[in-house]
């Protein structure tokens, strides 16, 4: 399936325009234009980027942007999911795979240092036993 690069260098070549000037004009990279029109996505910083550049490149080009980017995410490349540069998987919102488990110590390290506040404090005010004379 070529239909996203086949259009944008089709456009381009249409409207006798160079990779270089679109580089100029959209600031993006011409390794990173060749890398769309190639359907390459995986040269791309990222999800984002692949997105981004798509819709300024295809503004540009004075094609509709939205469809290409829904014809982008229907064709499976516009993966849910990305990856940091660290190499941790990252979804959507941003979180990493192992944040659920860094939650739960956190969690767990809050509950420990209560108790043990309640308990000092208990031993410091409290306690005393019955009563006095």
């Amino acid at each position: 399936m070529t239909e996203i690069g086949d259009a944008l260098r089709e456009r381009r070549m249409a409207l006798k325009i160079d990779v270089h000037e679109v580089e100029e004009s959209t600031k993006i990279r011409a390794k990173y234009l060749r890398a769309l029109e190639n359907e390459e996505y995986n040269l791309l910083p990222g999800q984002a980027y692949v997105k981004s550049f798509l819709r300024t490149y295809a503004d540009y080009l004075g094609l509709d942007s939205r469809g290409l980017i829904d014809l982008y995410k229907q064709s499976g490349d516009g993966r849910e999911e990305e990856h940091s540069p660290f190499g941790v998987r990252v979804d959507q919102r941003g979180s990493s795979a192992g944040a659920g488990a860094k939650r739960r110590w956190i969690a767990l390290a809050i509950v420990v240092l209560c108790v043990v506040l309640v308990l000092f404090l208990i031993g410091t005010f409290g306690g005393g036993g019955g009563g006095g004379a």
